[in-house]
């Protein structure tokens, strides 16, 4: 089953101060219950690790495509294949 994963920031409130120390990639396939996969100290690692989380699930037995919502949409094999 393609995944589908969503990138969050880790934060603690402190009175009127949101302090953000580092971020989380979490699997939502499932509303219900989603679930952390992996943290990571900068939003770039965390979309790194987002990509290639749902791009691994597209090999797994019934699984469609990867889409191209993050690739370059003027190749159409973009995203598609490992």
């Amino acid at each position: 089953m393609t995944r589908t994963v969503r990138v969050e920031p880790i934060k603690e409130e402190r009175d009127d101060v949101i302090l953000v120390s580092g971020w989380r990639v979490v699997d939502v396939t499932e509303e219900n219950a989603p679930q952390e996969v992996s943290r990571h100290d900068t939003e770039p690692e965390a979309i790194d690790a987002a990509r290639a989380y749902e791009r691994d699930s597209t090999v797994e037995p019934g699984s469609e495509p990867d889409d191209t919502q993050d690739y370059d949409a003027d190749d159409p094999n973009v995203g598609k294949f490992r």
